[in-house]
């Protein structure tokens, strides 16, 4: 999970500095009060800043650039979330990162963002390619799908039998993170709850190993975990995007 937090946390400090909901010393504390070190573009093939730069310098290029907001890309063969066209060279090392960023003006997908070790972030050349979201919801509303399907889901697995590994996940521990708050970050948004934001991550993290979740059996149980990961992916991208 940690490296999708990472790169989370990393799309919502661009958007608060490109959106200006944040002052640039306010994404600082929030990263060092985290314990986490301040993200550092030591490449950048797109819009010319010299590496190495730091984040908030970088976010201030790029707008002047005219980038509008950046995108959470969540890879997994189950989920909708893509990124545009790179190089042959980049295109292993883009594939196979768990969550690029993309930067975008207005619908306009201009550069892949991968965040490394040590909070290195690299900025890789894409085609420049139209992006239309598949679902579109505001993070309440994902929220609120997501609310649903785990408690749907845990009903399941207290009546069907179900592979153990699931049986024995922390569905109620996921249930409470959805209902109650409590900020993983000063970076979430305020009309967002870091704590099912937490539960969101460790759904995913979760269901990265199951490539096919419609073929789990039982069937029923299949369905459900084939719905729930979208869901999860759903709500983090959303509040990352900061989409109200």
């Amino acid at each position: 999970m940690d490296s999708t937090l990472d790169s989370f946390l990393l799309t919502l400090a661009l958007n608060h500095r490109l959106r200006a909901t944040m002052a640039p010393d306010e994404v600082s504390a929030a990263f060092l009060d985290d314990g986490r070190d301040v993200p550092l573009i030591v490449s950048d093939e797109v819009f010319g800043t010299h590496a190495p730069t730091g984040l908030l310098l970088f976010a201030a290029e790029i707008a002047g650039q005219g980038v509008t907001h950046a995108r959470l890309s969540l890879h997994h063969p189950s989920l909708p979330h893509t990124t545009p066209p790179v190089t042959k060279a980049d295109r292993l090392r883009v594939g196979r990162h768990t969550a690029p960023v993309v930067l975008h003006r207005g619908e306009q997908q201009v550069a892949v963002v991968l965040l490394g070790a040590e909070e290195n972030v690299e900025v890789i050349a894409c085609a420049d390619t139209v992006f239309r979201p598949v679902t579109v919801g505001t993070p309440a509303e994902a929220l609120r799908r997501l609310r649903l399907l785990v408690m749907e889901g845990l009903g399941i697995v207290e009546t069907t039998r179900v592979p153990e590994a699931w049986r024995t996940g922390p569905w109620r521990d996921w249930q409470e993170e959805l209902s109650t708050s409590h900020p993983i970050s000063k970076l979430i948004p305020r009309s967002a709850d870091g704590r099912a934001i937490y539960a969101a991550l460790d759904i995913h993290d979760r269901m990265r190993s199951v490539l096919a979740p419609a073929t789990v059996a039982p069937p029923e149980f299949g369905a459900l975990l084939a719905r729930l990961h979208p869901a999860a992916a759903d709500y983090i991208t959303a509040v990352a995007t900061m989409k109200e």
